[in-house]
C-alpha cells in the first residue's frame, strides 16, 4: 500500500465535514411562538416541513405545533400511489387529522416557491374545531426554504378580530429541515 503525505489527514477533514453536513440536516427544529384562539393560548415548540412539486409548482407545507406529529401516521396518511402527484391537502389533511384525534394544535400553512403564503390554517380546539383567516391576514418572512425552511410567519395585527367577539393570532419563528418528497 502507498501512502502519501497528509492523505490521512484529507481523510479527517472529508469525514468530519460529511459529519457536519449530516447534524446540520439532521439537527432538530428550532421553533418557537404562540396561536391564540379565543382565550386559548397554545405555545408553538415543534414543527415539520415538507417540500414537494406539486401541480401548480414547488411547494413546502409547514405543520407549527405544541407537539410533535405522530411520524408512523403521517406517513402512512400522506402515502400515495404510482404515478401520482402530491399536493397541498395531502399533508394538511394528514396534520389536521391528528389535530382531530387531540395528539396536536396548533398551525399549518403552505407557501409557494417565492415564499408567498398560499393556505393557512388555525388547529386549536379539537375536531371541526379549525379554521382559516385568508393570506392577507399575515406577514410571512423567509430567509431560506432549503435544505431548512428559516423565517417567521404573525399575524398583521397582534390579535384579529374574525367576527362574533371571536379574536385569533399567531407569532411564531422557524428553522426546520425540509423532508423533500418526490
Amino acid at each position: 500500500m502507498i501512502r502519501r503525505p497528509g492523505s490521512w489527514l484529507r481523510f479527517v477533514v472529508v469525514i468530519g465535514a460529511l459529519g457536519l453536513a449530516a447534524v446540520a440536516s439532521g439537527q432538530a427544529p428550532k421553533v418557537q411562538g404562540t396561536v391564540t384562539v379565543g382565550n386559548t393560548k397554545v405555545a408553538i415548540k415543534t414543527g415539520m416541513a415538507v417540500g414537494y412539486t406539486a401541480p401548480n409548482g414547488q411547494l413546502v407545507s409547514v405543520l407549527l405545533s405544541d407537539k410533535p406529529a405522530d411520524a408512523k401516521a403521517f406517513a402512512a396518511d400522506t402515502k400515495i400511489g404510482a404515478g401520482e402527484r402530491y399536493v397541498a391537502g395531502t399533508f394538511e389533511g394528514a396534520w389536521k387529522s391528528q389535530h382531530g384525534e387531540k395528539k396536536l394544535s396548533g398551525f399549518m400553512f403552505t407557501i409557494g416557491s417565492k415564499g408567498n403564503l398560499m393556505i393557512e390554517e388555525f388547529l386549536v380546539g379539537g375536531q371541526n374545531n379549525t379554521f382559516s383567516i385568508g393570506s392577507d391576514e399575515y406577514v410571512v418572512n423567509i430567509k431560506s426554504m432549503s435544505p431548512r425552511l428559516v423565517g417567521t410567519i404573525k399575524t398583521k395585527t397582534p390579535l384579529v378580530d374574525v367576527g362574533g367577539g371571536r379574536k385569533v393570532g399567531l407569532d411564531a419563528t422557524f428553522d426546520v429541515a425540509v423532508e423533500a418528497r418526490k
